[in-house]
């Protein structure tokens, strides 16, 4: 009788521990796929994009500070995993700076002062002063951060969301650019060789239509300056390459802040000018100062 009884509550013993581990399972899966996302005050990425907006204007506006070139990116917007079970969705952009050999440290030290001081925008110099970080608060959980070596001429300032809870519709459209300078046309036209006619060039090389300049498929990128007006960054294929050319089309007297093989950047007053090898063939960019 008493080895029936001992037998019998082991069975219960043993059934009531995995019942409980039943329910701990499905009271976390439940958990998991109702609760929430855990973002801090749970912002999401339609309410986070206004701010990331006005914190790419700023970045543009400071980098603006110093005799710098400078181009914008897209606006990205890319799937992240808020939970295990919930995806979300990261925004960025990305300002790139380009700077004279050895002035990674006032570019970026300039660009942290030119920002908003609600950012509480600053430095940190580690690794004997040969490696620099800047970071910085938008609001609503948007970051600008950097991290470059003092060596470096091209430092990347990325203007980040973190996940968030994804929204259906998110309008991703930039403000009216206004039209593109005319360096930029210029720039297209001194580095795509003339058709044998003399017109805008090949189309098949980049040359686009003389009707539009010459300058073909234009892709604009613009964002809102902290005191008014825009900026903005035009983009256009620049015809086959020369990949071990030196800078071309670069009016005279002026001297480019960062030169590599088959690549190059310079900046006449408020305009930069940065021309790239991609795939073997010219990427052009003009990016504006800010203007009405």
């Amino acid at each position: 009788m008493t080895a029936v009884t001992g037998a019998a509550r082991r069975r219960w013993v043993i059934g009531g521990i995995t019942a409980w581990a039943v329910l701990l399972l499905g009271g976390g899966l439940w958990s998991v796929r109702s609760d929430p996302p855990t973002v801090p005050e749970q912002r999401d990425a339609g309410q986070a994009l206004p701010v990331l907006r006005e914190a790419a204007g700023a970045v543009v506006s400071a980098a603006q500070g110093g005799e710098w070139a400078l181009r914008l990116g897209e606006l990205r917007v890319e799937e992240c995993a808020l939970t295990p079970a919930w995806d979300g969705a990261e925004l960025s952009r990305e300002v790139t700076v380009y700077v004279p050999e050895g002035e990674a440290h006032a570019a970026l030290d300039g660009i942290a002062a030119g920002l908003p001081a609600g950012y509480r925008a600053g430095m940190t110099v580690a690794r004997g002063a040969t490696r620099l970080s800047l970071f910085a608060d938008a609001g609503e959980f948007v970051g600008v951060r950097a991290e470059a070596s003092s060596a470096d001429q091209v430092l990347r300032i990325l203007i980040s969301s973190g996940c968030r809870p994804g929204v259906e519709r998110l309008d991703r459209a930039d403000p009216a650019s206004g039209p593109a300078p005319e360096l930029f046309t210029e720039t297209l036209a001194a580095l795509r060789p003339p058709s044998p006619a003399g017109g805008g060039g090949d189309p098949a090389d980049g040359g686009g239509d003389p009707a539009d300049g010459g300058v073909g498929t234009t892709e604009t990128r613009a964002v809102a300056c902290p005191d008014g007006g825009t900026a903005a960054t035009f983009v256009a294929d620049g015809g086959a390459a020369r990949p071990e050319s030196e800078p071309v089309g670069v009016p005279e007297e002026t001297l480019p802040v960062w030169v590599e093989p088959g690549a190059w950047a310079y900046r006449i007053g408020s305009e930069s000018v940065v021309v790239t090898t991609e795939g073997g063939r010219w990427q052009v960019s003009l990016t504006t100062g800010c203007r009405q």
